[in-house]
């Protein structure tokens, strides 16, 4: 990797926290970006991480360019390129208002012709909306936004093969609303204008679609009907289907046939080009399962079974359908509304892939499947055949690209660009000072700020946990002592001196119902004695021995409203996804048992005396005018007057992009909102100086 890629790279990390998380807009008094450039970055890790890769896309001519030449589009993070088969990547896409992809297409005719969607169409709850489509006429040199600027989330680009102004892209709209802009749209000038083709309404959207490269007026969507809530997924209804146009997108018939109707999730679609007649869907199918098989679709305990995901095939372009798959298989493993693609053999329609975890490849038409690349990191979410040698393969996951010569058997991993997933991050007081990370997918890492050779090299880096990295805090007055936290509430504290780690996960007493955890639990080490430690799901819960003992300090600091729960659970717990929990801690360096409490619903609090009382200041805040229920993303209380505190709160899984930031200087009683001229972005961190009190990040 060269250095102005690395450089390059972390910048746009830093850049994309902000920038990825929805269109951009700016404030009526732009903030001055020349406070910041002062600053300069070095990337320092951790290496060979990376993020997921949502599309990959190789130019099939001129001949044998594509052995070489490779594009991906990570789903945050901009575009990068390489032209010796990944040794060095290229990012192609720096400087543009948004970082998050969701699909790349190259114009099969004139390859140079390169067209970028944002707005990553995974639809999980991490996914950063984007701001249109986006063209490069350079093969990725300059970029121009061509529009749909309020698509939010482009799930795929179809060029059409000899005209390369005529383009296809499906929409799926807003992940946490509804808006008119979704579904089919097509231009044949380029991008200058765009015409809707296929529209239902303001919440179905289109999440794949596919050309007849022998008649390219012959298309087929797949439409996806969902409602994505903070709290609950509805994955599926009767609005989803397969939709097909023989003249060029001006009349479309939905397809049966064969297909199964209800309840219906997500849909990949994909078509044998030798003889487009022969097209695969993966459809999600969230009917019940009756009786219920455990494992099966859902079927674990708490769960509705659902029949999981099957495999359709159709020989005559989508008049009469059969399912590929046993009865009782469901193909698609877990979250298919997270994967669900499917890819067919451009040289033998019997071979096809199906994304996900860990993915599957049949060589009967989906009648039974097999693992390849089995050293690669799972989580598999986009694939590629060589049109001239079916053996040569480049799949894309969450752990970056893997390319293979032997059809999947073995394979070389390239995981080589700087770009990570973090949660959160923390800092120790060795010198030279080390810094943690959580990141998703990819653990937890420990590296220096400075390595023994003046700078700071893979080897310098060591995992001290595992699975999904979240917080990883170090105790401040002796980092043999570690805390980290991940998905659902797990806790450990590890001894960097030994090598242990012991679960400290608070369990509730008996009889008592299960703590709510989010996704990411917070945790916190009390500025006033490193032995007291902080978390909470739905109650804050305080230990004085290290996390060996937990005790409950506050009731309930959450709305848990019951009409926002559902039958169906995520991460164990009944209601949708949970959701109404703490969020975020912070106790007062200034005074001790001054706590503040924030939730991602909205509210917050705080106590004077380690929770023997609590004061709901939440009325006062929204009294500012500010979204009421946006997630509480961080309290920070001042570290140097006891009755200040900063909020931030983000409203973007509302749709919401403008900034909330607040402070107080009498313990809540009153507040003021300093969000000024900040960008319109939703807030992540805010961080108030240890030295200098007017100084805020």
């Amino acid at each position: 990797m060269r250095l102005r890629s690395a450089r390059a790279a972390i910048v746009g990390i830093v850049a994309g926290l902000a920038i990825g998380a929805g269109p951009r807009a700016e404030s009526q008094t732009p903030f001055n970006e020349d406070l910041l450039k002062a600053f300069s970055y070095r990337n320092i890790g951790p290496f060979r991480m990376q993020v997921r890769v949502a599309d990959i896309a190789i130019p099939d001519s001129p001949p044998r360019d594509h052995l070489y030449t490779i594009y991906q589009a990570p789903w945050i993070g901009g575009v990068w390129k390489t032209t010796n088969n990944g040794t060095t990547w290229e990012p192609i896409f720096d400087g543009q208002s948004n970082g998050s992809i969701g699909d790349i297409a190259l114009s099969p005719s004139q390859p140079n012709v390169v067209w970028v969607g944002t707005g990553d169409a995974f639809a999980s709850r991490s996914s950063y909306a984007g701001d249109g489509i986006y063209k490069s006429t350079d093969a990725g040199k300059t970029w121009k936004n061509m529009g749909l600027r309020d698509s939010h989330h482009i799930a795929r680009i179809v060029v059409h093969p000899t005209d390369p102004n005529t383009v296809y892209v499906a929409v799926l709209g807003h992940l946490y609303s509804t808006n008119p802009e979704r579904g089919v749209f097509k231009t044949t000038n380029g991008g200058e204008t765009w015409e809707k083709m296929l529209y239902f309404d303001d919440k179905i959207g289109i999440v794949d679609l596919v050309m007849n490269p022998k008649d390219p007026s012959v298309l087929f969507a797949a439409a996806y009907d969902k409602v994505r809530l903070p709290w609950q997924m509805v994955n599926g209804g009767p609005g989803s289907g397969i939709y097909k146009t023989s003249d060029g997108g001006h009349n479309w018939t939905k397809l049966g046939g064969g297909l199964p109707t209800g309840r219906i999730g997500r849909i990949g679609l994909d078509l044998y080009p030798k003889n487009p007649e022969i097209l695969y869907a993966i459809v999600e199918n969230v009917n019940p399962r009756v009786p219920a098989v455990e494992g099966q679709g859902g079927g674990a305990p708490g769960r509705i079974a659902t029949m999981g995901g099957e495999v359709y095939r159709t020989e005559n372009g989508g008049q009469s359908w059969t399912r590929m798959n046993r009865d009782d298989e469901n193909v698609s493993s877990k979250g298919p509304y997270y994967f669900n693609q499917i890819r067919v053999d451009p040289n033998n329609d019997q071979n096809i892939f199906l994304t996900g975890s860990p993915g599957g490849y049949s060589k009967d038409g989906g009648r039974t499947w097999s693992r390849i690349f089995p050293r690669m990191f799972g989580d598999f979410r986009t694939f590629w055949f060589d049109p001239e040698n079916s053996d040569r393969m480049i799949i894309g996951g969450d752990g970056g690209i893997g390319i293979s010569y032997d059809g999947g058997k073995t394979s070389d991993a390239y995981n080589n660009l700087p770009l990570g997933s973090i949660y959160a991050i923390g800092v120790d007081n060795e010198d030279p000072y080390n810094i943690y990370a959580g990141l998703q997918d990819h653990e937890n890492w420990k590296g220096p700020s400075n390595g023994p050779s003046g700078r700071v090299d893979d080897q310098d880096w060591l995992a001290v946990g595992d699975g999904d990295g979240m917080f990883t805090l170090p105790d401040p007055k002796d980092s043999r002592w570690l805390y980290t936290t991940r998905h659902y509430g797990a806790h450990e504290r590890v001894d960097q001196k030994l090598g242990y780690r012991k679960n400290i996960t608070p369990q509730p007493a008996a009889g008592k119902p299960p703590y709510r955890w989010l996704w990411c639990p917070p945790i916190h080490i009390s500025p006033h004695n490193s032995h007291v430690l902080y978390t909470g799901g739905q109650y804050l819960l305080r230990s004085t021995d290290q996390g060996e003992h937990w005790i409950e300090i506050s009731p309930d600091l959450s709305t848990n409203p019951a009409d926002r729960i559902l039958p169906e659970s995520e991460g164990g717990v009944p209601g949708g996804i949970p959701w109404f929990a703490i969020s975020s801690i912070s106790e007062s360096a200034a005074a001790a048992g001054v706590i503040w409490v924030g939730t991602s619903d909205g509210k917050v609090h705080v106590t004077r005396d380690t929770g023997g009382s609590w004061s709901d200041v939440t009325a006062k805040l929204n009294a500012l005018g500010g979204r009421e229920d946006a997630y509480v993303s961080r309290v920070q209380a001042s570290h140097h007057v006891a009755g200040r505190a900063f909020i931030a709160k983000s409203g973007y899984k509302f749709d919401d992009f403008r900034p909330f930031l607040y402070r107080t200087d009498d313990f809540g009683a009153t507040w003021k909102s300093i969000s000024g001229n900040l960008p319109s972005q939703p807030i992540n961190v805010v961080f108030e100086d240890q030295k200098n009190p007017n100084l805020l990040f």
